[in-house]
């Protein structure tokens, strides 16, 4: 597989190794690994298709958080399955050939577990760090009942593509008083923005699987949180994309895009 390695070096306590799509479908290293398609810095810049599919990154992972090809929904991954939030409002189950510009997942193996009552979207956040230390990347799964939910999603995008900053400007956004559900995301290192978002990029989706979309703030009535660990992230590019410089994303258009 070494010719199909782009980039491998070790940041902080992360190591990240960039690969072709080959490359990645080869990858036999999976535990602790976090495996992501395209970086943030390419969608910002309006790079919507991306060349591999979710059955593809389902073969090596079985949760996370993305976009699909064009933009279209909110890409949500639970236990092996994939669904989209779209900006009409509905969810929809993403077929294993969809392809994705923008995805991040890991094969979760559950390494701490609490249960949370009655806490503010920032406060808890606060509670997950103290808790998660010192671990370079940070993979959440949160079932239960959560309320003030503010959720987004965007129009599917046909070409020329505008940048992701112009599209976030016009995206929908709902609000739930209360709502059962789970929710599904990473925390990821300041080092490695423009690879990834800096910081908790998370997703949610309702109980009945009708509601969902990127997180922007919610509360936690009661829930069960699991937390994985990591320490690998292994980055597939398409041809002719490149990797950039690491940790030289702009932090102010991705707090844009984030909605925070």
């Amino acid at each position: 597989m070494a010719k199909d390695i782009i980039d491998d070096r070790l940041i902080g306590a992360l190591h990240l190794l960039t690969l072709t799509r080959e490359g990645l479908s080869l990858d036999e290293h999976t535990e602790r690994t976090v495996i992501q398609a395209g970086t943030i810095n390419a969608l910002l810049d309006g790079k919507y298709e991306g060349d591999i599919t979710i059955g593809e990154l389902l073969a090596l992972g079985s949760d996370g958080i993305g976009t699909t090809q064009g933009l279209d929904g909110e890409l949500i991954i639970l236990d092996g399955a994939a669904f989209s939030a779209r900006a009409d409002g509905s969810v929809a189950v993403v077929t294993p050939e969809t392809k994705t510009p923008f995805a991040v997942l890991t094969r979760f193996e559950t390494t701490k577990a609490i249960d949370v009552k009655e806490m503010r979207f920032d406060n808890f956040l606060n509670h997950i760090d103290c808790i998660s230390g010192n671990t370079p990347v940070v993979a959440i799964k949160a079932r239960g009942a959560f309320k003030n939910l503010h959720l987004r999603s965007v129009e599917k995008q046909l070409p020329p593509y505008r940048p992701l900053i112009e599209i976030v400007a016009d995206q929908t956004e709902w609000h739930f008083k209360e709502t059962d559900g789970d929710l599904i995301g990473f925390q990821f290192p300041d080092t490695i923005a423009g690879v990834e978002v800096p910081g908790w990029h998370l997703h949610f989706i309702s109980k009945d699987r009708l509601h969902g979309g990127h997180v922007i703030s919610l509360d936690v009535v009661s829930a069960q949180i699991e937390l994985s660990d990591c320490d690998q992230l292994h980055v597939e590019l398409p041809s002719g994309s490149k990797l950039g410089e690491i940790g030289d994303g702009d932090r102010s258009a991705i707090n844009a895009i984030e909605g925070r």
